[in-house]
């Protein structure tokens, strides 16, 4: 069978013709597969969030929602890539209100900020920062602290193209932490109070008569109490003007060298203000210390116990009171 030579020529053509549009093709496909990698470079958190969300990521999402703590995910420009259901149920706002958004975009300033300058620092020094603390508060007044631990995460290059962030609200422990702290300092004023309280006891000035004044003690002497001792037995002279003091030493059982010198400084310290002290009831032992320190003695009256000291102090004071000559009219 002979072809036919007038068909030759349009099937020729329609040859030459596909083969062009194929060429045209070609060209096209390529000059897509450019712009696409051109825009990838100029923004690859699209491509990220597109790799994100395509079909072999398409299980991703379960089990992010799955995960008990807050994750998301941000691009290099700071918008959010994919929050889980923790993280929208936290800050009480659905997905697409996020998606897309920035901080800025979501939070009040401050909170926009702290946020934004926390997740700058990472993605530009590309190195995660574990364990931060950061404060959130929403649009109606609620406040509180969240636990982050941020990532960056990088492209085939290594090239910081957006982050990563896992989220613990720490609210509760914040505010316990703090109820502690306060607690605390509560607790210690209180002991600053009792044991105040508890010095004066120990070192009770007792005012008995007009320009008398008892002075009992009980129970161990040492040095930092003989020091509460000696002010304790100052501020009562000024107070109350008094002219003798009775120091009774009946409850303590004895006293070292070093504690009789603290004593001896304190009658001495009294005589300087006009004061006469009358030491009662010392034990032996007490009376062989004050007697090792080597000091003069003379100064001190030493009674029995405190019913003799009473009675010479009101005698000494009612005598001083009839010596002092009566005005004349």
């Amino acid at each position: 069978m002979q072809s036919n030579p007038d068909n030759e020529m349009p099937l020729a053509e329609e040859v030459a013709a596909l083969r062009q549009r194929v060429a045209e093709l070609e060209q096209e496909l390529a000059e897509a597969r450019r712009a696409g990698a051109a825009r990838r470079d100029d923004d690859p958190g699209e491509g990220l969030l597109a790799r994100f969300f395509s079909v072999e990521a398409a299980g991703h999402a379960a089990l992010l929602d799955a995960i008990p703590a807050m994750v998301f995910f941000k691009d290099r420009a700071h918008r959010y890539l994919a929050v889980n259901k923790a993280y929208t149920a936290h800050y009480r706002l659905p997905a697409d209100k996020i998606i897309g958004k920035r901080d800025e975009d979501i939070f009040i300033p401050e909170v926009a900020r702290s946020y934004h300058e926390n997740d700058e620092a990472i993605m530009a020094d590309g190195i995660p920062r574990l364990n931060v603390e950061l404060q959130w508060k929403l649009e109606d007044g609620t406040d509180g602290w969240t636990l982050e631990n941020i990532v960056p995460f990088r492209d085939e290059r290594g090239r910081v193209i957006g982050m990563v962030g896992v989220v613990v609200d720490v609210t509760a422990r914040k505010r316990t932490e703090e109820a502690l702290r306060r607690a605390e300092a509560d607790l210690l004023a209180s002991q600053a109070r009792l044991l105040e309280t508890i010095a004066a006891l120990s070192t009770p000035v007792l005012p008995i008569e007009h320009g008398v004044v008892v002075l009992p003690l009980v129970g161990h002497l040492d040095a930092p109490r003989s020091s509460q001792l000696m002010a304790a037995l100052l501020q009562g002279v000024e107070r109350h003007d008094a002219e003798f003091v009775i120091i009774d030493l009946t409850g303590v059982p004895m006293i070292d060298s070093t504690v009789a010198r603290h004593l001896l400084r304190a009658v001495q310290a009294a005589v300087l203000l006009g004061a006469q002290c009358v030491l009662v009831g010392m034990s032996a032992r007490t009376a062989a210390s004050l007697a090792s320190t080597g000091e003069a003695l003379e100064e001190l009256v030493l009674l029995r116990d405190l019913r003799a000291g009473v009675r010479y102090a009101m005698a000494r004071r009612s005598a001083m009171t009839r010596a002092i000559p009566t005005a004349l009219p």
